[in-house]
């Protein structure tokens, strides 16, 4: 009996030292993703991630819009966007948010999914500037944590890297 305490008690430092999560979309969809000591492994995602921050109502995030519509078209095959809006709106708002601007990328509610966004700000130290980008190869190894806009030629030459 006292082997099976310890093995369970080491099972439960591992799950706290390497949190994973089950995120859902705006569409219901969940995601499943496992903290790594670099970075983040999204399961249901075999190709660099971009994970964003953004706001409904911050003219920066809505400027990304369509660049990463025009990224999610142009390297669907070796890209994976996932935004997480961070300004107050629930899933339904966000889903509707979705469709009202043509996004073709996955989106969450950060109010539906407080304790992954509570993690982001742990290990990144984002203070809650949006836009706010965490670059993750096709490995799960974060390469770039960038608070403001990404140019969209940055963001190309960035996909390359991400892919390589």
């Amino acid at each position: 009996m006292k082997w099976l305490l310890i093995v369970l008690f080491s099972i439960n430092l591992y799950a706290e030292d390497n949190p994973s999560f089950i995120l859902t979309d705006s569409q219901g969809n969940q995601l499943h993703v496992r903290d790594t000591k670099n970075g983040l492994i999204f399961k249901e995602h075999k190709n660099a991630v971009l994970l964003t921050m953004f706001g409904h109502n911050c003219p920066p995030c809505i400027e990304e819009i369509p660049e990463f519509i025009e990224l999610t078209n142009k390297y669907g095959n070796k890209l994976s966007i996932i935004s997480m809006e961070v300004q107050g709106y629930n899933s339904e708002q966000v889903e509707a948010f979705r469709k009202a601007n043509g996004i073709n990328y996955t989106l969450l509610s950060g109010n539906d999914n407080i304790d992954f966004v509570r993690h982001i700000v742990q290990r990144s130290g984002w203070k809650g500037a949006i836009p706010f980008m965490i670059a993750i190869d096709k490995y799960g190894e974060v390469q770039v944590v960038q608070a403001g806009l990404f140019k969209k030629s940055s963001l190309e030459d960035l996909i390359k890297i991400l892919n390589k």
